[in-house]
């Protein structure tokens, strides 16, 4: 009786041959007293040699008394590399029995998680996607994905208002140097289809060719394209349907793994970010098309106005010329530094790039600056003291009008002899705005209202009233809400 019959009773050996895995049965100092047919199809007849000349690995288990599993490698009998999932499991007799599994759909499943997560790092880190034109992201995005999960033909597709159709965005297989022709579908020839989109979150399909949710694309569409088998990905943004992705396999039907539907997950949010991008991209180039636009507009606006505004007060200016008397001459003066006064709130308004604000100190100080330029004579000091503020245009144009009117009135009483300072100040206070207008000069209370009357009609429009001191002097003041 050989070794093999001693150690082996015949029912035991004819099981261990007809198991799809090999099995080799050793004693206890690891020689192979016995392999069973599978075995023997991959490393030859090794009975009698020693179990770690073939697994090398097991070395570092077989003094365990309990069953331990690792994986290992070798060369089979035509010297090609094989991967294996091996098991020892310690005998009664002292021995050990080694049984030897195919490890290669594993190890090609760990390579193909692998090339996933990779795939998607650089979906994450690709500039092209991050900044380039929309066909362009959805091409590298294509490339990836096609790559990382083996399949030729990645098609992007995108749905119309009120999913009538689908049209592809772009068209991808790797086997062609360009990409395909764009094709649309349309809703009511393939009506199941469309349905079953609006309500699954991943479509993976094994026989593309006996598969009922897609029997409607058969002929159209899977045939014509050679597709065996294929994953559909809707796309959504914001829980809206708006496209679709396709992985699609040529060469074998195909069980799409957990982990490659999740990538294929992973890649349609990747172009729902990426349509979000090119949308919003549109939009923000739309905007500023049009803020470019209208900038032009209120450039060309503010040109004309102030075009005008010169234009009258070259007008008003001859009408003083040829004025017969002062009284007149001063009526023209006076209504030429109004419209002045307006023309420097215009000014204000388009040097802020505002359509509705006026910074209220730079007025003030453009107004001072032209009363200092058209003193003749000694001039007046003129001191302002002014807080940051902007008002409204309305509210801008009728304060100018009013300081105007008195600094004008002022100044003219200045010129007939009066010394002093003129002081003019401006203070926020919580959401007010006190504005007073201070020189030294004696004036009585009938003169004052017959000379300013503007301004306490532009004190009355803005919701105040003019307020005069004409102790030691004369003091106008107004306060009025921001």
């Amino acid at each position: 009786m050989n070794v093999k019959e001693e150690i082996l009773s015949s029912d035991t050996i004819q099981a261990y041959n007809e198991l799809p895995v090999g099995i080799f049965v050793c004693n206890a100092q690891g020689r192979i007293d016995f392999s069973n047919v599978c075995a023997v199809s991959v490393f030859g007849n090794p009975v009698g040699k020693q179990i770690q000349d073939i697994i090398p690995e097991v070395v570092h288990y077989i003094p365990s008394a309990d069953p331990v599993s690792f994986a290992a490698s070798n060369t089979d009998l035509a010297g090609k590399e094989i991967k294996i999932n091996c098991r020892i499991k310690k005998s009664s007799n002292g021995g050990y029995v080694v049984a030897l599994s195919d490890a290669a759909p594993q190890f090609e499943q760990i390579s193909s998680i692998a090339a996933q997560k990779t795939a998607a790092e650089n979906l994450l880190k690709s500039a092209v996607i991050g900044t380039g034109s929309l066909e362009d992201a959805l091409y590298e995005i294509c490339r990836i994905a096609s790559e990382a999960l083996g399949v030729y033909r990645v098609n992007i597709w995108e749905f119309a208002d009120e999913l009538v159709s689908i049209t592809s965005l772009i068209n991808y297989d790797l086997r062609q140097a360009e990409l395909l022709p764009n094709a649309t579908l349309y809703r009511y020839q393939i009506p199941n289809y469309f349905n079953l989109l609006e309500t699954e979150e991943i479509i993976p399909t094994h026989d593309a060719a006996s598969d009922p949710n897609i029997a409607e694309l058969l002929d159209s569409y899977i045939i014509p394209n050679g597709i065996k088998s294929l994953i559909d990905v809707p796309v959504r943004i914001s829980g809206k349907m708006v496209g679709l992705i396709c992985f699609e396999d040529t060469d074998s039907t195909r069980e799409w793994t957990q982990a490659e539907q999740k990538f294929g997950l992973f890649v349609a949010q990747v172009i729902a970010l990426t349509l979000e991008t090119s949308r919003r991209k549109t939009a923000q180039h739309e905007l500023e098309k049009t803020l470019d636009e209208k900038k032009l507009l209120l450039n060309e606006v503010h040109r004309r106005v102030r075009t005008n505004f010169t234009l009258i007060q070259d007008l008003i200016k001859q009408d003083v010329a040829l004025a017969q008397d002062e009284h007149h001459k001063a009526l023209f003066n006076e209504l030429r530094n109004r419209i002045a006064s307006l023309d420097m709130v215009q000014k204000q308004l388009y040097q802020s790039g505002s359509v509705g604000k006026v910074n209220f100190r730079d007025l003030i100080l453009d107004l001072v600056a032209g009363y200092r330029a058209m003193q003749t004579g000694a001039p007046v000091n003129i001191i302002t003291t002014l807080d940051q503020c902007e008002l409204s245009v309305n509210k801008a144009s009728l304060a100018g009008l009013l300081l105007n009117e008195i600094m004008m009135f002022i100044l003219n009483r200045k010129a007939g002899g009066n010394t002093g300072n003129i002081a003019v100040k401006m203070k926020t206070v919580n959401t007010r705005i006190e504005l007073s207008i201070s020189a030294p000069i004696e004036i009585g209370q009938n003169e004052l209202e017959t000379r300013i009357p503007t301004s306490f009609q532009m004190a009355e429009k803005l919701d105040s009233s003019l307020i005069a001191n004409l102790e030691s002097g004369f003091t106008a003041s107004v306060s009025f809400e921001v």
